[in-house]
């Protein structure tokens, strides 16, 4: 508490006193009298002035020490209180506060400080142990994402290029791809769902779907199996949209099937990009047993085909204008005959980030080029 409001205080309560005095006075009918004689009052009216401005200045200075101590004593635990206040807005919440004995407002204003100084010290610890534990886990989620991430091989053959940026720091997009025999196996595809549970159900698939394509059966046959494979394990009725596909290098024959996925992009060297049409077959993991159709196409030599996840074309701006297909047949039709694989999936990316303007990833994005 500082010197002026304790000075104001002792004035407030000297005025106080001296109204309680003076109606005590009045109420027992007393009277105080200042007797001077007649002649006095006639030749000497400055010394009676005197007089009386000498006692009321000693009635004032005997009343101002005892209630300027009487106020300090009880003040004193607002003082104590204020620097405790201090002390907690300097970080220290273990600061000690006064003992009250009293219960008045002082007890209560005394229980206030101590709640919010127990308070503020649990919060404290919570917010300590949340942020260590979401180190944790974003420590684990990093493993997680390096796991994950080794799994796509980055060994790219002449023929492919493929690219895969999550959303978070797990996602449950994948591709896959086998040069073997002189066939190109590859597939791409989008589990449903984000972070850790579709990351899981990423590792199943691609995990079933690569060990599929190395025993080279047909693929309505491969996509049945891992369909069932998926099923049997899905307790949270999540599902994978799929396209996989095997090109003979040697007669440029394309056997496909799509699983829910997105149409594939071809765009061959005489005209303009389109998308693939394909026939309905239902994504991954919802049903067992179901009967896939996979189809087939004859390709041209040097026809490029881009797959893709459902990332690039629900790419959104700001005010939720997404990317759309429309777009994505332009962007693929500015790759020209002679550019890599590599290259044409960074322009492809570098147009999704571009037309995002800096708005944050809501889904996983994954590109694939493949010219043969």
């Amino acid at each position: 508490m500082s010197r002026s409001f304790s000075n104001r205080l002792t004035w407030r309560i000297i005025g106080i006193v001296s109204i309680i005095f003076l109606f005590l006075l009045f109420v027992l009918g007393l009277a105080l009298q200042y007797v001077i004689a007649n002649e006095t009052i006639q030749t000497q009216p400055h010394w009676i002035i005197l007089n009386l401005l000498i006692i009321g200045i000693i009635g004032l200075v005997a009343l101002y020490f005892p209630c300027r101590r009487i106020i300090r004593y009880m003040s004193r635990p607002i003082t104590e209180l204020s620097v405790s206040a201090m002390n907690m807005a300097k970080g220290n919440f273990k600061a000690k506060l006064p003992e009250i004995k009293s219960e008045d407002e002082m007890r209560r204003l005394h229980d206030s400080f101590l709640y919010m100084e127990n308070s503020i010290t649990d919060y404290i610890y919570q917010l300590k142990r949340t942020k260590s534990a979401n180190e944790r886990m974003e420590s684990e989620l990093n493993v997680a994402r390096a796991i994950q991430m080794g799994m796509l091989s980055n060994d790219f053959p002449p023929q492919l290029h493929a690219l895969l940026t999550p959303a978070r720091e797990v996602g449950g997009d994948l591709y896959d791809f086998i040069l073997k025999d002189g066939k190109l196996h590859f597939a791409i595809g989008d589990v449903s769902g984000k972070g850790v549970p579709a990351s899981l159900m990423m590792a199943i698939t691609r995990a079933t779907l690569h060990f599929m394509a190395s025993l080279d059966l047909p693929l309505q046959e491969s996509l049945s199996r891992i369909n069932n494979n998926v099923a049997e394990s899905n307790s949270r009725d999540m599902f994978v949209t799929l396209f996989v596909a095997r090109i003979d290098l040697q007669t440029l024959r394309m056997d496909f099937c799509n699983a829910g996925h997105n149409h594939l992009v071809v765009m061959p060297p005489d005209g303009e990009p389109y998308f693939l049409k394909a026939k309905n077959n239902i994504a991954i993991g919802l049903f067992e047993d179901f009967p896939y159709v996979a189809e087939s196409i004859e390709l041209k030599p040097g026809t490029r085909l881009i797959a893709y996840t459902d990332g690039v074309t629900e790419a959104e701006k700001a005010n939720l204008e997404q990317y759309g297909d429309k777009r994505l047949l332009q962007e693929v039709g500015k790759i020209t005959p002679d550019m890599d694989n590599k290259t044409a999936v960074e322009l492809i990316y570098r147009s999704v980030l571009d037309f995002a303007d800096g708005n944050p990833q809501n889904d996983d994005i994954t590109i694939m080029s493949v010219k043969i």
